[in-house]
């Protein structure tokens, strides 16, 4: 039977409760988990008709384990108290950090992280591209504000914590956990605005009244070891676009562009092709995405019909989503900017 972790001694003496505080729950358990805190939905609370992210790390581990009992000693940690559209790639790249000297902690049996679900996929990835270690690290978060009467915070946070201790997580890498299903970082994506079981893709399995079964393996990535490049560009093509947005990025310094095409194989409109030969021949590595969420882009990119991207010297995103490929390519650049060397590493990863 599960012991519930105590909430007591959850902020040290002398630690402002308004402060961003490491603190200990639980005396004597098992199972070491590191919590770490971003704000997100699941710390959302409404005051005078305003909502933001309120709920400090203390309140929320103490929410979860009030209805749940989670076998563990957690320690808690504060970084951010922000909604996750509001960041950028340093941000993430911050998260990422955090996550990854967690994981490298001694006596770590897992970490997990509580996000905003509107960049949770990026950061996720981010940081599978980055932990160096067999812990697994378990991103999650929540749908519905922490003061709503049916929040799914508490149960997506018990989940995870059971997911992180749990043995058949070693070596799983970093994952997603939300309403009751477990997804590996590269493949995940958010899939609806609204629904309690809003992400989809790459599923690893479930949890359920035995604990975490796991029914896939995840595929673990090259792991990088230098700081990210983050000035890189993404943009979007749509029906009759022209090269403006790629020429501004390019003269904006831009170190890197990702691209997503039309629907299938990664489509550009005539009118935007030419930028994207004119940056692939300044030596900015170029790669195109397509809209559509699955199947993969072809290596290297035609554009469909007639092959128009063929000869430009691009980069296929494989099968990662735009953003995916965003975030891969921020890593890559940060090892590399040497074109041989940056392809390499980039179809290691990508295929």
């Amino acid at each position: 039977m599960h012991r519930a972790v105590n909430a007591c001694d959850a902020y040290p003496p002398g630690v402002a409760r308004d402060r961003p505080v490491v603190g200990w729950l639980g005396r004597a358990m098992m199972k070491f988990v590191r919590l770490i805190t971003t704000g997100g939905t699941i710390a959302t609370t409404t005051k005078a008709n305003r909502t933001a992210a309120r709920l400090s790390a203390n309140e929320l581990i103490h929410r979860t384990v009030t209805d749940h009992d989670v076998d563990a000693t957690v320690k808690i940690e504060e970084i951010l108290q922000v909604p996750s559209w509001s960041l950028d790639a340093r941000a993430m790249s911050q998260i990422a950090m955090t996550v990854r000297a967690a994981a490298r902690e001694p006596e770590v049996s897992g970490v997990v992280m509580t996000h905003g679900t509107t960049t949770m996929e990026y950061s996720a990835y981010l940081a599978d591209l980055f932990v160096d270690t067999d812990v697994p690290v378990v991103f999650t978060g929540a749908m519905r504000n922490a003061d709503a009467p049916d929040a799914d915070g508490p149960r997506n946070l018990a989940d995870a914590l059971r997911v992180a201790i749990h043995d058949g997580s070693r070596s799983i890498g970093v994952v997603v956990c939300f309403a009751g299903k477990v997804f590996g970082a590269r493949d995940v994506r958010k899939n609806h605005r609204e629904a309690l079981d809003a992400f989809t893709g790459g599923s690893l399995g479930t949890i359920g009244e035995s604990g975490f079964n796991l029914v896939n393996q995840p595929r673990r990535p090259r792991i990088f070891k230098e700081p990210i490049e983050p000035n890189v560009g993404m943009v979007k093509a749509f029906p009759g676009c022209g090269r403006d947005q790629i020429d501004l990025l390019v003269a904006g310094g831009s170190r890197g562009i990702v691209v997503e095409g039309l629907p299938g194989s990664g489509g550009i409109p005539p009118e935007m092709q030419p930028g994207l030969r004119d940056a692939a021949q300044k030596g900015l590595p170029v790669v195109v995405a397509s809209r559509a969420p699955l199947g993969r882009v072809p290596s290297p990119p035609t554009g469909g019909t007639e092959a128009p991207l063929q000869d430009m010297d691009l980069i296929s995103a494989g099968d990662l989503t735009t953003e995916k490929a965003w975030v891969l390519l921020m890593a890559v650049l940060g090892e590399t900017s040497d074109r041989q060397a940056l392809r390499k590493i980039w179809h290691e990863v990508a295929g």
